[in-house]
């Protein structure tokens, strides 16, 4: 089994997203040249962790924003942990496309709101086997106050596939950590320098576009890098869901 590690991985990263080599054109749809701006737009803006350039290219409403569950119903949940800020917990099962692997982990972020602290939902993998080099996923709670929090975050998960499920994106929305929202500085280790759209299928109410892009890594090595996002028109405009991103090395 090949191993893909996600890069720049962001929530809801569908691992079987892409479509295989070879497939039937005839089973494809074709991109608006607008459709096409707004996919380059939003990867380059990525690839520079430009967040006021992602923001405009991201649906207002949140039904748009957040789309259909690619759960059918609540999935098996084990393992929780937590370290610091940083939590997670594996799943298996629930999955409404049999395309998709049937496993993956959550991960939580831990936030101050109020006098108190909450677990907020960062990022989802999908997976066959996770990878060793997914240094972002805390392996097991290490101290006692980090195995404290255990059921809290197996609860925040709980609450967030539910609402997911039953698409009350209202309650969905307060349990996610809003990642584009966050001002941060683009990595200087990276630099996209070419990018090459694929035809889309249609797949969770938009149009899953398939991506590869060029890389140059740490000034020098050139990288390759595989990839979807998911477009959906609003007020007939396209935009790009934040929460269904992947990049694969």
């Amino acid at each position: 089994m090949r191993i893909r590690l996600p890069f720049l991985m962001l929530i809801l990263a569908v691992s079987a997203c892409c479509p295989p080599q070879g497939q039937a054109a005839s089973a494809r749809l074709t991109l608006s040249p607008e459709a096409e701006k707004v996919a380059k737009d939003f990867l380059y803006a990525f690839s520079r962790n430009d967040r006021d350039a992602i923001s405009a290219l991201l649906p207002k409403q949140l039904q748009h924003l957040y789309g259909p569950s690619p759960f059918a119903r609540m999935p098996s949940l084990t393992k929780p942990r937590a370290d610091g800020r940083a939590g997670a917990i594996e799943f298996q099962g629930g999955r409404s496309d049999p395309a998709m692997p049937d496993q993956g982990v959550i991960v939580l972020r831990r936030m101050t709101e109020g006098t108190g602290t909450v677990w907020r939902v960062r990022q989802i993998y999908w997976y066959d086997e996770l990878p060793p080099e997914a240094g972002q996923v805390p392996d097991r709670s290490k101290t006692a106050s980090d195995r404290a929090e255990e059921p809290r975050i197996r609860q925040a998960a709980m609450d967030f596939l539910h609402d997911w499920i039953v698409k009350d994106f209202q309650k969905l929305d307060k349990r996610v950590f809003h990642w584009w929202e966050v001002d941060r500085k683009p990595p200087k280790w990276v630099k996209m320098t070419d990018l090459d759209l694929r035809p889309p299928a249609t797949s969770l109410d938009g149009l899953k576009v398939s991506f590869r892009a060029d890389l140059r890594v740490f000034r020098a090595l050139p990288k390759r890098v595989d990839g979807c996002i998911w477009l959906v028109q609003e007020d007939g405009l396209w935009r790009v869901r934040p929460l269904t991103v992947v990049f694969w090395f």
